[in-house]
């Protein structure tokens, strides 16, 4: 075993704690173990973390077995959000490998009493001057002692001399998906395991009035029938009646018999259409102050033509297509958990916290995910099912069924911006003033007063690439009850799709081909500071809308019938252009191609970053064309994929992706490419119709 850490920041600990963040394990078969604590969901985490340690160890790919961490915040960072594991271990896995494979070096040369230059390595041995040669394994023994005298500052490999970083590699736990032994979190059996769901109430924030269970008792396999009071603000539960039983099937039929009343107070007040109105409402005057550069005022010229576009945008749904599961046993001395989550640490300590134990006490086993997009971030699930195995008093899988994914979700917000702008002679913005609503997802998960409502909602849209002489934008946070969460690309889907749908409109008023106009915004290249700390760099998004309009055959006709649309966007300090290529049949939009640029520096492997903006195109173009949540007496109205439509196979278009070349280390790639669909799709639909579409999703503008 060799230790290293994987936060370099963090040279200085607590006596108690071990000196080490995770572990190298070296097999006598010459396999390599690596204990990854970042979650796997599809985005190819399980390769490409592995990759960066192989490429600096200099030992093949298929010599590393991965296995997951343990889970213990004292040591790892299990949080799998906002595309950044490869980002954040970019420098760390590379300097562990290197770190490992020069002490090892050293310990060979010892053996061999020769300089450590004299000796290389290769496929996970030591080779000597003389051609001897020494597995990595039989020198653990020679190397003890000599990894912690190594410091961080060991040189990594050139970006000429990389041999494995950046080559196309399959997926390491792809087998396992493809026989079936792969185990997802709905996937987990435990001896003696007992099966629940939930009878939720159909409001947030309503309580049980009355529940008739004689019906579901007498069923065989019944176990028990309770309800589950609802947690507050540390989870957000909406409490209920648990049917607990031996199989999965009695446990729903025996909830389909339960005879409920529910207390929903104020229910009647939440629907989509009064949403709707107070946020078309909110955006019609002015909101709280985000952020302004220039001057409005003498920016703006009274005689100027001004253009003025209000959009909006709905509750989604993440539809992950493994529902929320989640199995705990609770016991006396002992309790474990098995969880499909994107966040251990916060899952851990909300079943402590649920419990009245001590976080330290609580074993949490990762498994994979079945899709994530933000939703698996959130703990109720979690809650819920330690809340009914402390009850029951052996191990339990709590099951949600697709409707109860769909109605019990933590919605995308719903959102509308009103955004303005004075033109100068050539049709170019003078001033540019956004304003925005939203139910903000801040608003929700802190406790009044303490909210700040405008930084989860305004990303994407508060710092622009384009160079205009005066820009404003204000926020007004929606009243709402609705849960709402993190969904795939976050503010960055709802906000592109505001202001690059508008930047076309400004180009149409002008006269000026779409490509052109955005070049012209982009100006010379520039370094914008963002909130984050990073910047945006105008430049790299230059270069991918260049990329994407020549993938694309921009500047050719498209066929007959058919029209183009592009949209570009940054986030995640990554860059990304898309060109979409539409036309309609029958009244419906037909998405033929999607040619997208992306530069999210680095590409560790492109097999997977490939895959994943092509996963993340359908999944926009999904959002896009058909996905709505509707709200009626504080009720989602959809219930399953017949209502809530998602995009199938023959309507998914041609993606084509083009990774650009960079030196720069990694940025995100798992949610980049989400954000242009939407607004790529509708200025294609505008080009063929000569109709704007400012509301989402776009079938339901189209019938």
């Amino acid at each position: 075993m060799l230790g290293f850490r994987f936060n370099l920041a963090r040279a200085s600990r607590p006596a108690s704690l071990p000196p080490f963040d995770a572990w190298i394990g070296l097999e006598p078969r010459g396999q390599v173990v690596l204990w990854v604590a970042k979650a796997e969901m599809g985005q190819g985490v399980l390769t490409a973390l592995p990759m960066l340690l192989a490429e600096e160890l200099d030992v093949s790919l298929s010599q590393v077995r991965v296995q997951q961490c343990p889970i213990d915040p004292a040591r790892y960072d299990h949080l799998t959000v906002g595309s950044n594991s490869v980002e954040s271990l970019w420098r760390p896995l590379r300097v562990a490998g290197a770190r490992a494979r020069v002490s090892l070096m050293w310990a060979a040369a010892q053996r061999w009493r020769v300089s450590r230059d004299a000796c290389r390595t290769e496929s996970g041995s030591v080779l000597g001057p003389a051609d001897e040669r020494v597995a990595y394994y039989e020198l653990l023994a020679d190397a003890r002692g000599l990894l912690p005298s190594i410091g961080d500052d060991v040189t990594l490999k050139s970006t000429e001399a990389l041999g494995l970083i950046g080559r196309p590699q399959r997926r390491l736990e792809s087998p396992g998906k493809v026989d079936g032994s792969a185990i997802y979190g709905i996937d987990v059996r435990v001896p003696g395991m007992l099966y629940a769901v939930i009878a939720r109430c159909p409001m947030f924030g309503g309580r049980l009035r009355s529940c008739d269970d004689i019906a579901c008792r007498s069923m065989r396999g019944v176990h028990g029938v309770f309800a589950v009071p609802p947690q507050g603000r540390d989870a957000f539960t909406r409490g209920g009646v648990a049917v607990v039983a031996a199989d999965s099937w009695t446990a729903m039929e025996g909830r389909r018999r339960l005879k409920l009343e529910w207390d929903e107070p104020g229910s009647e007040a939440l629907s989509t259409q009064a949403l709707a109105r107070d946020l078309v409402r909110n955006v019609s005057g002015p909101g709280a102050l985000i952020a302004e550069r220039g001057d409005m005022a003498t920016a703006s010229d009274q005689a100027a033509p001004v253009i003025e576009s209000t959009y909006q945008l709905p509750f989604l749904a993440h539809a992950t297509l493994e529902p929320m599961n989640a199995a705990v046993s609770v016991q006396p001395t002992k309790v474990e958990a098995w969880l499909a989550t994107q966040n251990a640490e916060d899952a851990r300590n909300a079943i402590a916290r649920v419990l009245g134990r001590p976080s330290d006490s609580i074993l949490v086993h990762q498994t994979l995910l079945g899709g994530g997009f933000g939703r698996r971030d959130a703990t109720d699930f979690v809650v819920e099912a330690a809340q009914v195995a402390a009850r029951v008093g052996k191990p339990v899988q709590l099951l949600w069924s697709r409707e109860d994914d769909l109605r019990f979700d933590r919605y995308r917000p719903a959102a509308a911006h009103r955004i303005r702008a004075s033109l100068d002679a050539r049709g170019y913005p003078r001033t540019w003033l956004d304003r925005m609503s939203s139910t903000s997802i801040a608003a929700f998960l802190e406790p009044p007063g303490t909210a700040r409502a405008a930084e989860t909602e305004t990303e994407g849209a508060v710092e622009l690439a384009y160079d205009i002489p005066a820009f404003r934008m204000e926020y007004t946070a929606a009243a709402c009850t609705t849960p709402v969460g993190w969904w795939r690309s976050v503010a960055d889907s709802i906000n592109a799709f505001a202001v690059e749908s508008f930047v076309d409109e400004l180009a149409g008023a002008a006269h000026v081909d779409p490509l052109a106009y955005r070049l012209e915004l982009l100006a010379k290249p520039r370094r914008i500071p963002l909130r984050d700390g990073g910047s945006l760099e105008t430049e790299r998004l230059r270069q991918v809308l260049l990329a994407a309009t020549r993938m694309s055959g921009w500047s050719s006709r498209p066929p007959p019938g058919h029209a183009r649309g592009l949209a570009c966007h940054s986030c995640r300090g990554s860059y990304v252009a898309l060109v979409a290529e539409v036309s309609l049949q029958a009244g419906r939009a037909v998405v033929h191609r999607l040619s997208a640029a992306v530069d999210c520096g680095t590409v560790v492997n492109p097999l997977g970053a490939e895959a994943q903006v092509s996963g993340g195109l359908l999944f926009g173009t999904s959002a896009a064309l058909y996905e709505a949540v509707a709200m009626e007496r504080g009720c989602a109205t959809q219930s399953n994929f017949d209502d809530y439509p998602l995009l199938r196979f023959p309507a998914s278009p041609v993606t084509d992706v083009q990774m650009m070349p960079s030196t720069a280390p990694p940025s995100g790639v798992g949610e980049i490419a989400v954000p242009p669909v939407a607004p790529a799709l509708a200025n294609a639909l505008a080009q063929l119709t000569g109709r704007r579409l400012r509301k989402l999703p776009i079938e339901s503008q189209l019938s």
